[in-house]
C-alpha cells in the first residue's frame, strides 16, 4: 500500500462506524437523553414550550454551539483548550478596540478578528506540540494572558461596538421569520463542521490522531499539523462568536466569556466526546449544547437561584465523563476474548 493511501486506510478501520451513524449507538442514547431533559424542563418550568421561549433558547445556545464546534475538533484530536472563553472575550474587545480606538472600518475588522483568533489558537497548538507541554497547561496560561489582555486593552470598561446596521442585521438580525441570525450562523457552522469531520480526509486524520497518535504518524499523517489546525479552527470560531456577540449587544465587555469554557467543554463531553481523544461528533455536541441550554433556561423559569446553573453544568460534565468511562470499559470487555 502506498504511503499516500495509508492515512485514509488507517482512518477507516473503525472511525466511520462512529461518525456516519449519527443517531445510532451512543448518539442515539444522547438524543433520547436530550428529549427526556426537554420533557422534564417542560414539567418543572411554566411557559417552557412557548414558541418565544424555545426561540430564545435557540438564540442563547447559538454562540455556545459555534465555539463548541471548534472545541469538538480539539477534544477529538486528543487535546483540550481551556482558553476559549478568554479568547471569545478578548476577541470581542479587540474588535471594539479596532473599530473605535484605531478607526478600522467594520469590513476589514471582521477578517482581522477571525485571523487573530486563528493565530491565537495556532500558537496554543504550536507550543503544545513543539514543546510537548500538556495542552491544558498551555491553554490555562493563555486563559490568564488573554483575560488580562482584554482588561488592559479596554482599561477595564466596556467598549462600544459598531453602529453599522448592515453589520447588525447580518450577524444578529432576523433573516428568517422567528429565527435569529445567531441561530442561522450556528446551524451553518455546525453543519459544515459536522460534514468536514465526518466525510473528509482531514476529519479522518483528526480521528486517527486522537485515537492513536503513534499509529497515525506511522501511517503518514502529519500529527503536529493536524493538532495545530484544530486549535486554529477553535480560535477562529471563538472569533466568529465574538463578532456575532458584538453585533448582537452593540458593545464588548472585558469580562465577557468568564467561565464560558466550562459550558463549551460540557456541551462537547455531554455530547459523547471522549477527553482521551478519538471519539465525538458535532451532532453530539449540538445535543450537548441543547441539554445545557434547556437546563439553564428551565432553572431560570422555575425561579431557581442562577448560581445553581454552575452546579448543574459541573454535574453534567461529571456524569458525562463517568458514563463515557463506563461505556468505554464495557466496550473493552466486549472486545476481550
Amino acid at each position: 500500500m502506498s504511503t499516500a493511501l495509508a492515512p485514509a486506510a488507517f482512518a477507516t478501520d473503525d472511525a466511520p462506524s462512529r461518525r456516519l451513524k449519527l443517531v445510532s449507538g451512543e448518539e442515539f442514547g444522547i438524543l433520547v437523553a436530550t428529549i427526556l431533559v426537554i420533557l422534564g424542563a417542560g414539567t418543572i418550568a411554566d411557559g417552557f414550550f412557548s414558541s418565544e421561549n424555545l426561540l430564545s433558547i435557540a438564540q442563547q445556545i447559538a454562540l455556545l454551539g459555534i465555539v463548541a464546534t471548534g472545541m469538538t475538533y480539539v477534544i477529538v484530536v486528543g487535546e483540550i483548550d481551556l482558553s476559549v472563553g478568554s479568547q471569545y472575550g478578548f476577541l470581542a474587545i479587540a474588535l471594539a478596540w479596532m473599530l473605535h480606538d484605531v478607526g478600522i472600518p467594520i469590513g476589514p475588522a471582521i477578517p482581522l478578528v477571525l485571523l487573530l483568533g486563528a493565530a491565537i489558537g495556532a500558537v496554543n497548538g504550536v507550543v503544545t506540540v513543539l514543546f510537548q507541554i500538556p495542552s491544558f497547561v498551555v491553554t490555562l496560561a493563555t486563559l490568564s494572558i488573554l483575560r488580562g489582555g482584554a482588561l488592559l486593552l479596554s482599561e477595564g470598561v466596556p467598549l462600544k461596538g459598531s453602529a453599522d446596521t448592515a453589520f447588525r442585521d447580518l450577524l444578529a438580525g432576523h433573516p428568517l421569520p422567528n429565527l435569529s441570525a445567531q441561530s442561522v450562523w450556528m446551524i451553518g457552522v455546525m453543519v459544515i463542521g459536522g460534514l468536514v469531520l465526518a466525510f473528509t480526509r482531514f476529519g479522518s486524520d483528526v480521528y486517527s490522531v486522537g485515537g492513536n497518535p503513534k499509529a497515525a504518524r506511522d501511517a503518514g499523517i502529519n500529527v503536529s499539523r493536524v493538532k495545530v489546525t484544530c486549535f486554529a479552527l477553535a480560535g477562529a470560531l471563538a472569533g466568529l462568536a465574538a463578532i456575532i456577540m458584538v453585533a448582537w449587544l452593540g458593545s464588548a465587555n472585558p469580562l465577557t466569556g468568564t467561565g464560558f469554557e466550562l459550558s463549551v467543554i460540557a456541551a462537547v463531553v455531554v455530547g459523547g466526546a471522549s477527553l482521551t481523544g478519538g471519539k465525538g461528533t458535532v451532532f453530539g455536541t449540538l445535543l450537548g449544547a441543547i441539554i445545557a441550554g434547556v437546563l439553564s433556561n428551565a432553572l431560570v423559569l422555575a425561579g431557581i437561584d442562577g448560581n445553581w446553573q454552575q452546579v448543574a453544568t459541573g454535574a453534567l460534565i461529571l456524569v458525562a465523563v463517568l458514563l463515557n468511562k463506563l461505556v468505554a470499559n464495557r466496550a473493552a470487555r466486549a472486545r476481550t476474548p
